[in-house]
């Protein structure tokens, strides 16, 4: 069994880590919340386009160890089994994108990834760093 003083320290020093690259000084709580996401390995969420229905999502990862290593990701849509996104990308990246989601969805938006995600995925847009 964990001793919470343990798990406090290790959550510390994971944000500590993590913030010069995801701004954690500026959005620390965000940058606490996207961490204990990365761990889970896996969100779900919806994309909502102009017209029509939602397109609704999967994205799972094994995250590197650290920020600059590579994150393995697989992104798939339940309703369009045919379509599936396998990419890698450096773990500070997932976590600036899981810090987004997690701030939509604290805003009172739906749960999607932001809107540089998806122009990085779909045509290859280099995310702002």
């Amino acid at each position: 069994m964990s001793n919470p003083t343990d798990v406090a320290f290790q959550d510390a020093a994971q944000v500590a880590l993590y913030a010069p690259y995801c701004n954690g000084i500026n959005r620390e709580n965000m940058l606490d919340l996207a961490l204990q996401l990365l761990a889970r390995g896996q969100v779900s969420g919806q994309r909502h386009l102009r017209f029509g229905e939602p397109h609704f999502f999967v994205l799972i990862w094994q995250a590197g160890s650290s920020p600059l290593e590579l994150s393995t990701c697989e992104m798939s849509f339940p309703r369009i089994p045919e379509v599936l996104y396998s990419f890698n990308v450096p773990t500070h990246q997932l976590v600036l994108w899981l810090m987004d989601l997690i701030q939509a969805k604290v805003d009172g938006g739906e749960p999607d990834l932001p809107e540089n995600f998806w122009r990085w995925l779909l045509v290859g847009e280099t995310p702002p760093t």
